[in-house]
């Protein structure tokens, strides 16, 4: 079955380097235009498994739980817990992986889930588009300002 959301973007920069950025589960804020604000509850490490990261967004916030942080394979998965999103049972991840041709990165993210009181072809699209797409396209750009 394919996922609710799936996008995917071809980053040009090493995996590292992307992974670098992602992997920072309290990070976001310093890429995404969409995230305003990230907070780590009860003070443990970002990267720890069952650690929960509280997002504020333009509109409203949403709680996230950590489900997998895995280095090796450069995948995170997550899920939210609570939050003013019209969702239930989301749990979304994001996986890179090395292109050797040109020394890029592969990423993909997605996320399964139902949608609750609202259309649920506009919380695809929003989520899709100014989630997931506008996440890999800010980390493209601040890693393109990194090698200039």
């Amino acid at each position: 079955m394919p996922n609710t959301v799936y996008m995917s973007a071809v980053i040009d920069a090493p995996v590292e380097e992307v992974w670098k950025i992602m992997r920072d589960y309290n990070g976001m804020p310093s890429y995404h235009p969409g995230i305003k604000h990230s907070l780590i509850e009860d003070g443990r490490p970002s990267d720890q498994v069952g650690c929960v990261r509280r997002l504020t967004l333009a509109e409203g916030f949403v709680r996230e739980v950590l489900l997998c942080m895995d280095d090796q394979n450069y995948i995170f998965t997550y899920e939210i817990v609570e939050g003013t999103l019209p969702v239930r049972g989301y749990v979304a991840g994001v996986r890179l992986h090395r292109v050797t041709q040109g020394n890029r990165t592969f990423g993909e993210w997605w996320a399964d889930f139902e949608v609750v009181g609202a259309d649920r072809d506009a919380v695809v699209a929003q989520i899709g588009n100014n989630v997931f797409a506008a996440g890999f396209s800010a980390v493209a750009a601040k890693l393109a300002g990194k090698h200039t």
